[in-house]
C-alpha cells in the first residue's frame, strides 16, 4: 500500500479550480475581505471572500479543500452568511454544521475549521467598517 499523496488527473484538477459556487476574489462594490484557516493535519483548508458596504457583507464565495463534509459546510455558511448584517452576522458553530448536514462526530474537527474561517471573515470585515 502506498503511502504518497492521491494524484488527480488534469480533468479533476480542472474541475476542481472551478467548483459552482466557488471563485477566487469577489468582484463588485465595497471593500474586499477575506477569512482563512488551514489545518492540514486536520485535512481542511477554508477561504472565505467577501465584500463589505453600508454594515453589510454584500457578496461571500468560498474556497475550500477537504471531504465533502467541509465543502458543504463552506457553501451553507457562506449562503448564509451573504446579504448579513455585520452587527448580527455570526458563523453557525461547527456542532450545528455538524447537526445541519447529518456529519458523523469524526468530522467535528474538520467543521471547526470552517467555523474558524468564517470568523476570521467577519472580523476582517468588522474591522473595516470601523475604519
Amino acid at each position: 500500500m502506498s503511502t504518497s499523496a492521491p494524484r488527480y488527473s488534469v480533468e479533476v484538477l480542472a474541475l476542481f479550480d472551478r467548483l459552482p459556487g466557488t471563485v477566487e476574489r469577489t468582484a463588485g462594490e465595497g471593500v474586499a475581505v477575506t477569512g482563512e484557516v488551514a489545518a492540514p493535519e486536520r485535512g481542511a483548508w477554508v477561504r472565505f471572500d467577501a465584500r463589505v458596504g453600508a454594515g453589510r457583507l454584500l457578496a461571500c464565495e468560498y474556497r475550500a479543500w477537504g471531504c465533502p463534509h467541509v465543502l458543504a459546510g463552506a457553501a451553507r455558511t457562506a449562503a448564509g452568511l451573504c446579504g448579513s448584517a455585520l452587527a448580527d452576522a455570526a458563523p453557525l458553530a461547527a456542532r450545528e454544521l455538524q447537526q445541519a448536514l447529518g456529519a458523523p462526530a469524526e468530522k467535528l474537527g474538520r467543521l471547526l475549521v470552517v467555523e474558524d474561517a468564517a470568523t476570521a471573515l467577519l472580523a476582517a470585515a468588522r474591522a473595516v467598517q470601523c475604519r
